[in-house]
């Protein structure tokens, strides 16, 4: 599900509905809690990371991946795409609950009441609607024809979550850089070595590029043996795809 945002005048309004949701954004968080909105993304896509292997963990775990999703915005008169993301209350909880001092609990609480409140709008809607009986046949045909449409967009949106899910399962599949690389339109392994390098996420250490000490226990890459330590799991794959795809690098 995605679509293009453009980036508003501030606002008072910190929630809004999307998909008969209450969801918040990466852009709104970085404005409100005053940090660079590419801080806010990077630690999302940590986030995400652990999302993925505490679900992969051998005690495993009901995390739900789909308290945030990503999509693109534009600024005004610019016509390039940035990323961002959308966030349900689990996921803004997540992210925001390291965030301290008394300004920020201000702007918790302002959160947390209007995610209450546009909660709450929410669920009244199908009483609503069960109190709508209709009144004659026609009515009714329109209330099935509603009730379809709804029920195939709903199958929609869980084919779409599902598929997300899918790209942070299957642990077993290791990745070489080289297939990465080429997947990613990079012209090969060094290349993409060298962008990973110049964002201090590898380092290359007797023969081998190494991960820094802050990326060593996600997963990234499979450790079972010294030979595969070369090779990266799906969680690493995932990861390299949405911080070192070419659409999200700075010029």
């Amino acid at each position: 599900m995605t679509s293009l945002a453009t980036i508003e005048k501030p606002t008072n309004k910190l929630v809004d509905m999307k998909n008969n949701e209450a969801v918040t954004s990466s852009l709104q968080v970085a404005q409100v809690f005053e940090i660079e909105h590419k801080h806010v993304i990077q630690s999302i896509r940590n986030l995400q990371v652990d999302i993925a292997k505490a679900e992969n963990s051998a005690l495993g775990t009901n995390a739900d991946i789909s308290m945030f999703y990503q999509d693109v915005y534009q600024v005004e008169g610019n016509f390039k795409k940035y990323p961002m993301f959308y966030m349900n209350k689990n996921g803004w909880t997540l992210l925001v609950m390291g965030f301290k001092g008394k300004k920020a609990t201000q702007f918790k609480l302002q959160y947390i009441a209007q995610f209450d409140s546009m909660e709450r709008q929410i669920k009244q809607q199908p009483i609503q609607t069960e109190l709508s009986l209709p009144q004659n046949y026609a009515q009714a045909l329109r209330q099935l024809a509603n009730t379809v449409e709804e029920n195939e967009q709903l199958k929609s949106e869980l084919k779409v979550k599902r598929s997300q899910q899918l790209t942070l399962e299957a642990p077993q599949k290791l990745y070489t850089t080289d297939s990465i690389a080429r997947e990613l339109g990079y012209p090969s392994a060094a290349a993409l070595n060298k962008q990973m390098h110049y964002e201090k996420f590898v380092y290359f250490k007797k023969g081998n590029w190494v991960l820094y000490k802050s990326y060593q226990n996600k997963c990234l890459k499979d450790m079972s043996t010294l030979h595969k330590s070369r090779l990266w799991t799906e969680e690493g794959r995932y990861f390299i795809k949405m911080r070192f795809g070419k659409e999200y690098l700075m010029p």
